[in-house]
C-alpha cells in the first residue's frame, strides 16, 4: 500500500499468465522469472526420406551406454557378453558379465545411488559400484523392462515397450557384512531392510493404442518424458507424467516422425536424435500439457563426421553427451545461438483482479521489464462488473511500453515513461536480473486510460489484462513483473475546488472521441496532475518507508556494516549476510547478556545458524558434570591424568537431563554424596570443596561432528569474544550417540536430527567405524580410484 493508501495487484509468476493460442508464442522462463517470446525455428526439420522409420527401428535396438558424473563409461559389448568400463585409464576392463549370450541387455544407466542398473531379460539388475552387496535382479509378472532413466532422488524408471506400462526401482539391499545370531532377548525390527529394492508399476499411465513408446528420459528436477511414434504416420509426440502417477496430454512434436533417442538438454527442452540428421539433434521445448509444440530456435549440431548413430548416453549431468566413434567415445551436446522469435505473442491473466467494489478506479501501471530497440510490450485492459472477461475488442484498452512506440506508437494511446528507480515499491531492488537501462530496461510506468472515450477513467470492480510482446524475430522483450494500483487518489477531488471536478458521466463519459473531438476539460486536469502525483507519491513513499533502511532485515547488503557501525559492532567476515542481519537484530540482547552463559549460547546460535537450537552444539557449565562427566559425549574419558575423570570409560548414571534417573529407583545412592545436608568432616568438605574449585568458572562447548569444520574456527572465537577472562572454555567436538545406560544425557550427548548417509572418510576429522566410510569411489570404471 503506498502513501495514499492506494494497494497494488502483481502479475509476475509462470500460475499468473495465461498463455495465447494452442502452440502459445510466449513462454515463462522460469530461470529468468521473466515472460519471453518463445524462441521457435524459422522452418521445421527436413521431411524423412523412404526407409527412415525401418532405419529408426533399427536403431532402438541399439543399447545406449551410459555415464557417470565423472566421465566414465560403460559399454555393452556384445561379442563378450560383457559390460565394459572406460575412461579412467587407457582400455577396457569387466564390469559385469551376462548370465547366458541369450540375455542381452537393452538398456542400461548409472543411478544418483552410485548403482549400474541393467535392463536384461525382462527385469532389472542392480549392481552397487562400491562393491557393497552382491547384485540383485528385480522382476514383475506381465512387465519386461526395456529403458531406463535415472531418477533424482535415487533408482530408475523403467519402460516396457512391449505391453506398454511404466514402473519404478527403488530401494537398495543392505550391505555386505558377517551375519552374526542376535540374543533373543534383542529387539529387531520386523523387517531388517525397510527400504529394500522394489520395482513398482504405474497403473494410470497407461498409453492409447495408437502410440508406441520407444524412449524415456528423466530431467534434474524429476519431469518423467516418454517418447512415443503414432502408429498412423502423424508426427512423434511425448507423453509427461504428472504428480498424480498418470499423463498429461500428449504434446506433438511437429516436423519429427521417427525420433529413436530423447533426453534432457535443459530443465525446460529436449533433444531428439532422429535417424536421416546426423548433423542437428532437434530440440524442443518440455512444455506438459501443451498441445503441440515447434523446435526451438537455436541451434544443436552434431559432428557428423564422428557421431556413430547410437542412442544418447545416460548420464548424470547437462548437457547430455552423444557417442562417437573415435577414442574419446562422447561428445556434449551444446548449442550455437541462432534465435528466431515469433514477431508477438499474447498472455492474459489467470485470474481477474478483484478490487470489491464496482466504484474502482483503476489507477496506474507499472511494469519491470527489458525492451531492446525494435521490441515493446502493449498491455491492454478491460474493467467491469461481471467479472466475465469482455469479447468485444473496443472494450479493450492498450497501453504501450518500449523503444518502437516512441517512434511508430500513435499519439492517442498512452505511452509509458522509464522510472530512474529500480522499484515504486520503497527501497526495493526490484525484480530484474539483467542491467537497467534509460528507457530501455528497468521500470517503466502509465496511468491506465481509456484513449478513445469522452472520459478516460477507467472504472470497474474486476480488471481483465492482456499482455502483447513484440519483438523483431531477432531480439524478444522480457517482463519481470507487471503491478497495477487502485483505486485513484485524485489530487483534483482531495485538493482541489469541486469546480475542477469531472460533470460527465454515464453513458456520455462512454461515447467514443469523433475525429477532432477531445475529451473533457476536467478528465484533462486529472491526468495532467496526475503527472505530479506519480512523482510525488513515489516520494512520499520512500520518506515513509524510511524505517526499513535502519531495520536489520530489509537494509540494503551494502549498508549492513554501516548499521553495525552505529552501535559499534564489527561484523565477521565469515558469517553470510543472513547471520549479519540476525546478529544485528539481536544486538541488544547480546550486549545485555554478554559475559553469561545465555549470551554465549545466543552467539553461538546465531554464528552456526541455529546450531545451539538444533543440538549440534552444547554448552554446558561444567559443574553440572560431577561424576556424570564420563557420559559425556566427545569427551576424552580414559584420561588418567584428569582427577574428574580418573580414567573412566562407562558409567551407570543415566541421566536425562540433570535430575531424571534412568534406571531403579533403589539404585540412587549415589545422590547423597552430594547432598547439601550431609554430614561431613573438615577434611571432607575441603575434597568436596576443591572439587567444585576445579568445576567452577568452566565451560565445555561439545560440538557435534555435524557442524562443519570451517566453522569450528568461528565457534573458538565466539568462545573467546563472549565470555569474560575469568572463565575457561574448552571446546570438545562430539563423535559419539545414544547408547542406553552408557552415555544418554539428552540434549547434552544426544539430539534429535535426520541421519546424514555415511561419507567418505575425511583425513583429521574422520573415525573409522563412526558413520564416515573407507569406500570405494562410485564409478563405472573401477580403475579411478587407481589414477586418483
Amino acid at each position: 500500500m503506498d502513501a495514499n493508501g492506494l494497494k497494488f495487484w502483481m502479475l509476475a509468476d509462470a500460475h499468473d499468465w495465461v498463455l495465447a493460442g494452442e502452440q502459445p508464442a510466449l513462454r515463462y522462463d522460469r530461470e529468468r522469472r521473466a515472460l519471453r517470446l518463445a524462441s521457435q525455428a524459422a522452418t521445421l526439420p527436413p521431411v524423412a526420406p523412404a526407409g527412415t522409420e525401418a532405419e529408426a527401428t533399427a536403431r532402438l535396438e541399439l543399447v545406449p551406454q551410459a555415464r557417470d558424473a565423472f566421465g566414465t563409461r560403460a559399454i555393452w559389448d556384445a561379442a563378450t557378453g560383457r559390460i565394459m568400463a572406460t575412461g579412467a585409464l587407457a582400455g577396457q576392463v569387466p564390469i559385469w558379465t551376462a548370465p547366458s549370450a541369450a540375455e542381452a541387455p537393452t538398456d542400461l544407466c548409472v543411478g544418483t545411488d552410485g548403482v549400474l542398473y541393467v535392463a536384461v531379460n525382462g527385469g532389472v539388475t542392480l549392481v552397487d559400484l562400491r562393491d557393497r552387496w552382491d547384485a540383485v535382479s528385480l522382476s514383475m509378472p506381465g512387465f519386461a523392462a526395456w529403458r531406463l532413466a535415472a531418477a533424482p532422488d535415487g533408482g530408475v524408471w523403467v519402460l516396457d515397450r512391449d505391453q506398454p506400462q511404466l514402473a519404478r526401482v527403488t530401494g537398495l539391499p543392505l550391505r555386505r557384512r558377517v551375519q552374526v545370531e542376535y540374543d533373543p532377548d534383542t529387539p529387531r525390527p520386523c523387517e531388517e531392510n525397510a527400504n529394500q529394492p522394489r520395482l513398482q508399476p504405474y497403473p494410470h499411465a497407461t498409453f492409447a493404442a495408437t502410440a508406441r513408446p520407444v524412449g524415456l528420459a528423466c530431467s534434474p528436477d524429476g519431469q518423467v518424458a516418454v517418447l512415443c511414434w503414432q502408429t498412423d504416420g502423424a508426427p512423434a509426440i511425448v507423453r509427461y507424467l504428472d504428480a498424480r502417477g498418470g499423463w498429461y496430454e500428449p504434446c506433438l512434436l511437429q516436423g519429427v516422425t521417427h525420433p529413436f533417442s530423447l533426453a534432457w538438454v535443459a530443465r525446460d527442452r529436449l533433444a531428439l536424435l532422429v535417424a536421416h540428421l546426423d548433423n542437428e539433434a532437434p530440440v524442443y521445448p518440455a512444455s506438459p500439457g501443451a498441445a503441440r509444440v515447434m523446435p526451438v530456435g537455436d541451434y544443436y549440431p552434431l559432428r557428423p563426421d564422428r557421431f556413430g548413430g547410437e542412442p544418447f548416453m545416460h548420464g548424470l549431468t547437462l548437457p547430455p553427451h552423444y557417442a562417437t566413434s573415435d577414442e574419446e567415445g562422447s561428445l556434449p551436446l551444446h548449442y550455437l545461438s541462432l534465435p528466431s522469435f515469433p514477431s508477438e505473442g499474447e498472455a492474459r491473466n489467470q485470474t481477474s483482479l478483484d478490487s470489491g467494489s464496482a466504484r474502482t478506479v483503476w489507477h496506474r501501471l507499472y511494469l519491470e521489464a527489458n525492451l531492446p530497440d525494435a521490441c515493446g510490450v502493449r498491455v491492454l485492459l478491460a474493467a467491469e462488473d461481471t467479472g466475465a472477461a469482455p469479447t468485444d475488442e473496443l472494450e479493450w484498452h492498450e497501453h504501450q511500453f518500449g523503444p518502437i512506440f516512441n517512434i511508430a506508437g500513435e499519439q492517442n494511446i498512452p505511452l509509458a515513461a522509464w522510472v530512474p528507480h529500480p522499484s515504486e515499491i520503497p527501497h526495493h531492488p526490484g525484480l530484474l536480473t539483467c542491467d537497467r537501462s534509460p528507457g530501455k530496461a528497468g521500470l517503466f510506468t502509465a496511468l491506465i486510460q481509456r484513449p478513445q472515450r469522452k472520459v478516460k477513467t477507467l472504472r470497474g470492480r474486476y480488471l481483465h489484462v492482456r499482455i502483447v510482446l513484440n519483438g523483431d524475430r531477432r531480439t524478444t522483450p522480457e517482463v519481470w513483473a507487471l503491478r497495477i494500483y487502485a483505486s485513484r487518489f485524485s489530487y483534483v477531488e482531495n485538493y482541489l475546488p469541486e469546480l475542477y471536478r469531472e460533470t460527465v458521466f454515464g453513458p456520455e463519459a462512454d461515447a467514443y472521441l469523433v475525429d477532432g473531438e477531445r475529451s473533457t476539460p476536467a478528465d484533462f486536469l486529472e491526468r495532467f496532475v496526475g503527472n505530479f502525483e506519480g512523482v510525488l507519491t513515489m516520494l512520499e513513499d520512500r520518506v515513509a518507508a524510511a524505517h526499513v533502511l535502519t531495520t536489520p532485515a530489509t537494509i540494503p547488503p551494502e549498508a549492513l556494516e554501516w548499521l553495525a557501525s552505529w552501535i559499534g559492532l564489527a561484523l565477521d567476515s565469515a558469517y553470510p549476510e543472513e547471520r549479519h542481519r540476525r546478529l544485528l537484530a539481536a544486538a541488544p540482547t547480546l550486549y545485555r547478556q554478554r559475559g553469561t552463559l545465555a549470551g554465549l549460547t545466543l552467539a553461538l546460535d546465531i554464528a552456526t545458524g541455529d546450531g545451539v537450537r538444533d543440538g549440534r552444539i552444547i554448552v554446558i557449565e561444567n559443574w553440572r558434570f560431577r561424576r556424570v562427566v564420563a557420559t559425556i559425549l566427545g569427551a576424552n574419558l580414559a584420561d588418567e591424568t584428569n582427577p574428574l575423570l580418573a580414567g573412566m570409560v562407562v558409567s551407570g548414571n543415566s541421566y536425562v537431563g540433570d535430575t531424571l534417573v534412568l534406571g531403579d529407583e533403589d539404585k540412587k545412592e549415589f545422590l547423597a554424596l552430594f547432598a547439601a545436608d550431609l554430614d561431613v568432616t573438615a577434611a571432607e568438605a575441603d575434597v568436596i570443596a576443591a572439587l567444585f574449585d576445579r568445576l567452577a568458572y568452566r565451560v565445555t562447548i561439545l560440538v557435534h561432528n555435524d557442524v562443519q569444520p570451517q566453522e569450528q574456527g568461528l565457534i573458538q572465537r565466539i568462545a573467546a569474544l563472549e565470555t569474560p577472562a575469568h572463565i575457561i572454555t574448552d571446546v570438545q567436538t562430539a563423535t559419539g550417540s545414544l547408547m542406553v545406560a552408557l552415555r544418554s544425557l539428552i540434549g547434552i550427548d544426544t539430539y534429535l536430527s535426520p541421519k546424514r548417509p555415511p561419507g567418505p572418510l575425511r583425513l583429521g576429522t574422520s573415525q573409522i567405524g563412526v558413520r564416515d566410510l573407507l569406500q570405494t569411489t562410485p564409478s563405472l570404471d573401477p580403475r579411478l580410484d587407481q589414477r586418483i
